[in-house]
This record gives structure tokens, sequence and C-alpha cells, in this order.
């Protein structure tokens, strides 16, 4: 039983510096949004990666053999973490910020439940369906839904965007205690690379010119915060259950906001403070259960 507590603290830390690094997207989106297309942010980003990596090889031996019976979770897991980037820029650039965060990260934790359930027969008890509830009314306070008739695809490809970003960071679970992290990742870099550069070829996007810096700094900075973010988010779910975990990552919900108000004087509003609390009691409320049955 100590085993297990001390693998749900590990999972729940490594998960909040995942949240943090994610919470920090807003921010690097920003910057680099007016310069970048959305199949040309996401191949650049992952070839600046895919390089770290294989350099990173030659020095740590990160890559193994796949045995047969994990290679389609590898593929799996490479086409939802390598093309849910273009997709998820592509909603944020055409919806309301708020609009396309509430839709995102809804299908990210409904997605975390239903491959906690499907993947990994995880029981989803009434405590779960309650934090799922609080969890989704407190986005709903924050963001509030608002979509327009031209605004149905791109909500639909931001659905499709946290749903895959539910299997890029639930489903390594399965392979995790074998390959190292970053192989793991690498297969998604190569997916953002090769998808993303044709699709920008066919729709003719440019890249920004090597003198625009604060475009390639943000695209470096968002590197390494998607880098660290993955890292972080895969070595916690292999410590605690998909579907609690998916609740603690919605804290990347709060570092958002936080560095909203931070960096461009984001207003803090009641339905935030409200919101953010719900989303907070939300995560809490199957932990504080686990920890009152474990003294137990």
């Amino acid at each position: 039983m100590k085993n297990r507590a001390n693998n749900q603290i590990k999972g729940i830390v490594f998960i909040l510096v995942s949240a943090f690094f994610y919470g920090t997207y807003g921010i690097w989106s920003r910057l680099m949004a007016v310069s970048f297309g959305e199949f040309t942010q996401a191949w650049t980003r992952g070839l600046l990666l895919l390089i770290v990596i294989l350099i990173l090889n030659l020095k740590f031996k990160i890559f193994k053999k796949i045995e047969r019976t994990n290679l389609p979770w590898f593929i799996i897991i490479a086409l939802s973490g390598g093309l849910n980037q273009a997709p998820y820029f592509f909603g944020f650039k055409h919806l309301t910020i708020g609009t396309a965060t509430m839709l995102f990260y809804a299908a990210l934790v409904i997605g975390g439940y239903l491959i906690g359930k499907l993947a990994f027969n995880e029981k989803i008890t009434i405590t779960k369906y309650i934090s799922l509830f609080l969890a989704i009314a407190g986005m709903l306070v924050i963001y509030r839904l608002i979509l327009t008739s031209d605004q149905i695809l791109p909500a639909s490809l931001t659905i499709i965007a946290g749903l895959m970003g539910a299997c890029a960071a639930v489903l390594p679970k399965k392979l995790s205690n074998q390959y190292s992290e970053l192989h793991i990742m690498s297969g998604y870099f190569i997916v953002m690379v090769v998808a993303n550069s044709i699709l920008g070829f066919i729709f003719h996007e440019k890249l920004p010119a090597f003198n625009q810096s604060t475009v390639w700094l943000a695209q470096i900075g968002y590197s390494a915060a998607l880098l660290f973010a993955n890292l972080a988010v895969i070595e916690g779910f292999k410590h605690i259950e998909a579907s609690i975990g998916s609740l603690i990552g919605l804290a990347e919900i709060l570092f958002g906001i936080s560095f909203g108000i931070i960096f461009f004087a984001e207003s803090l509003t009641i339905g935030t403070i409200i919101g953010g609390g719900l989303i907070i009691l939300s995560a809490a409320l199957p932990n504080l259960l686990f920890t009152k049955s474990h003294k137990n």
C-alpha cells in the first residue's frame, strides 16, 4: 500500500510538471500565430525535436528493437501525437481562446476516461463521474461555449485534437516500462515532420524569414515546452490511473490563465476563480478519497 501511495504522489507531481509546460503553449502560440501556418509550425517543431533526440541517442542509446506485439501501440501513439498539432493550432486560430480551450480540454479529459476504461480496464467510480462533471462545469464557468455555424469545422478539429492528445498522453502507459520516453516520443515527431511538411507544401505555406528572431525563439520555446511536457506526462501516467491523471492535467488551464495574467495583462474574473476552484476540486476529490482509504 505504501508503494502504491508513493506512486500516486509521484504520478501527481509529474503530471503537474507537465501541466506547467503545457500551460506555456498559449504564450508561444500567440507569438508565432501571425508568421507561422498551421502545418509549418508543426513540422519545423517536430524536426527540431527529432534532431535533439537523434543527438541524444548518440550518447545514451535511446532506441531499442520494438517487439512486434508493441508495434500497434507505437503506431497509434505516433499518429495521435504527430497529427494533433495542426488541428490544435487551427482551432485556436479560428475560435476564441475560451471556446477552443473548453472544447480541447473537455475532449482530452473524456478521452482519458475512455482510454482508461477500454485500454486499461480501469474502474470508473461514482467519485470519478462526479469529478468529471465538476471539471466540465468548471471549464464552462471559465470559458463559456459560444459557437457560430462557420465555427463547426474548427470546433470539430479542436475536439479531435483533444481526443488525439489523450491517446498520445495516456497510451504510452502501455510501453513506458519497456521503452524510454524519448523513444516513444520520436514516433510522433517523425509523423509531425512527414505529414505536416507534405500538407504545408500542398497549401503553399511559407517559412518565416530567419531574421524574425522573436518568432523563431518562440518556436524554440514551444519545442522545449513540448519536450519537457511530454517527458513528464508519460512518466506521470506510468504511476497513476488514466482517468485521475486526466483530471490532474487540467491544472494546465490554471497555469495558462496565470500566464495570461502575468504576460498579457489578462483580467482575473469571478468566473475564472469559481471555475478554477471547481477544476481543483475535481482533481482533488478522487485523490482525497484514495488518501482516506489508504489510511484506513
